[in-house]
């Protein structure tokens, strides 16, 4: 795929006076840091999941915030749902004291590494889906 990207910059480079070789370039700066930032996300979900396996872990500074956590719950329900898990078990699995109350901590643990409310979310929705699909 790179191959063809960088021989049609290289065609369109003579008319464009070389603005399609600096599109290449973004283009590959672009890909590298989703990369890089893909791996980070899956290395702070372990580090992350290590803490509250070990008793470690916080609750994240939106705890105290009962529409942020509506909103968090509902994207995680949601972000779940996309992976094949009905909605009702979801609901049902967050309803779970103890097992809310990890999933809580877990999130924090991630914020405490810099995750945004939204990678959160994500990596909580990532562990409902494995509990999902290790319980079937």
């Amino acid at each position: 795929m790179a191959a063809i990207l960088f021989i049609a910059a290289l065609v369109l480079a003579w008319p464009t006076a070389g603005l399609s070789i600096v599109a290449y370039i973004a283009f590959l700066v672009f890909q590298g840091y989703m990369k890089a930032k893909t791996r980070m996300h899956h290395a702070d979900k372990l580090r992350s999941s290590r803490d509250v396996t070990s008793g470690g872990g916080r609750l994240p500074s939106w705890m105290g915030n009962r529409d942020k956590i509506s909103e968090f719950i509902y994207g995680v329900e949601k972000l779940a749902e996309r992976e094949g898990v009905p909605i009702i078990m979801s609901s049902q699995l967050m309803l779970h004291e103890e097992l809310q109350k990890n999933l809580m901590r877990y999130a924090g643990a991630m914020e405490a590494r810099g995750a945004s409310f939204s990678e959160q979310q994500m990596a909580v929705a990532e562990k409902l889906v494995e509990i999902h699909n290790r319980g079937h």
